[in-house]
């Protein structure tokens, strides 16, 4: 890392454990302060689907004003334009899309932190959709493309969360040895014994959960369905969903596929060691980090095409990925794995390697390579979780 660097900023419109737990351990590898400025400390919308205030406090979150923002941001930039500035869902509030192109104009050192804009009409954390939503989704291809545009010269690098934000930004311009494969990473939660259980080959019926919003992005209705062509298909499975929303909206008349309620924050990990499997169906998912708790549960994972996670199950082998929508591709694999769990043992004994890659302190020390790099050996630099990417 260059000389003279005292400090780390970071800009987030809020700053959750899929950030925080990162931002902890590069302050830590770097011996470097990290300070967070934010919009708000919580998300309205986000703690009526459960969420809570980031449990990292070792990190120093700084509020930006409401009133006179623009004259405060200033100020910070200015008086720390030769540190280095990550901007987080830069796009997400325009709030911080102005911070950003004030921090380029200073010519300051930038990087971002990016999910994939998201190509389909559904709303993200809720079904509230509308004429509106499926023009935004035609139009943004052209404004990141224009953002690519604007910005390139100065921006020093994009951490690009799934193969799909890769794409995008390949798509609007960016060159490759600045795009640098990313995700989110929260740590294992569950004692190494818990961690390393085995498959119960005994037990009478496959143990699958669903832990997500129940709406209608998340795909829950294809794996209801799935599930039932299975079970009529003769598997021997038990279908457990979790999440907040209405659940009667839901096909949950079989006692084979259940409704059992909302995991409290902070939980998940625990609660998916009673489960053999873990499905995450999303139409679409910039990340999906349930993934992510699921691994270092030590339970594999199946997945449609349209989740960023998935990204871990091909690299890792600890799982399956199925084309999204396509009920009879999951239902095979439902019905496959409840026949055979010998293809279950597989994949949890990859879980092992996937876990231990996946945790916060392997994600500093990748952008702490990426930070320290001299131009020329950006391109160099290998993602440890994207297997293809050089």
């Amino acid at each position: 890392m260059r000389s003279g660097l005292k400090h780390i900023i970071a800009w987030h419109p809020v700053l959750t454990d899929h950030q925080a737990f990162t931002y902890l351990e590069l302050s830590r590898q770097s011996e470097l302060p990290i300070t967070v400025n934010v919009a708000r400390f919580e998300d309205a919308t986000r703690r009526a689907q459960g969420w809570l205030d980031t449990r990292v406090i070792a990190v120093e979150r700084k509020i930006i004003p409401e009133r006179g923002f623009i004259r405060h941001c200033l100020k910070l930039l200015l008086e720390s334009r030769d540190q280095i500035h990550i901007f987080g869902s830069v796009f997400e509030m325009r709030k911080m899309t102005v911070v950003l192109w004030l921090a380029l104009f200073l010519r300051i050192e930038v990087y971002i932190v990016s999910e994939p804009y998201s190509p389909v009409p559904f709303g993200y954390l809720s079904d509230k959709t509308s004429w509106r939503e499926g023009l935004k989704a035609r139009l943004r291809p052209l404004l990141y493309r224009l953002y690519v545009l604007a910005m390139r010269r100065r921006l020093k690098g994009i951490f690009a969360i799934s193969s799909l934000a890769i794409k995008q930004f390949q798509d609007a311009g960016m060159p490759k040895n600045r795009l640098f494969p990313f995700g989110y990473f929260v740590p294992r939660e569950v004692g190494e014994a818990d961690n390393y259980s085995k498959v119960d080959m005994a037990h009478s019926s496959l143990r699958i959960a669903f832990v997500g919003s129940l709406i209608s992005r998340k795909g829950l209705s294809t794996l209801i369905s799935a599930a039932h062509c299975a079970l009529d298909q003769g598997a021997d499975l038990q279908l457990d969903v979790f999440g907040p929303g209405d659940p009667s909206r839901f096909d949950f008349k079989c006692d084979r596929i259940r409704y059992v309620g909302v995991i409290p924050f902070g939980q998940t990990q625990q609660r998916l060691l009673n489960y053999d499997l873990l499905v995450l169906p999303s139409h679409y998912d910039g990340w999906g980090v349930v993934v992510n708790e699921a691994l270092c549960a030590n339970v594999p994972v199946i997945c449609s095409d349209k989740v960023g996670a998935s990204v871990l199950i091909e690299t890792f082998g600890v799982g399956q990925i199925y084309p999204s929508d396509d009920t009879r591709a999951l239902k095979s694999a439902l019905h496959n794995i409840s026949r055979n769990r010998k293809i279950l043992w597989a994949y949890k004994t990859s879980c092992v390697v996937a876990s231990n890659a996946i945790q916060p302190h392997v994600a500093a020390s990748y952008i702490l390579e990426v930070l320290s790099a001299k131009e020329d050996e950006l391109g160099n630099i290998s993602s440890p979780w994207y297997g293809n990417w050089k």
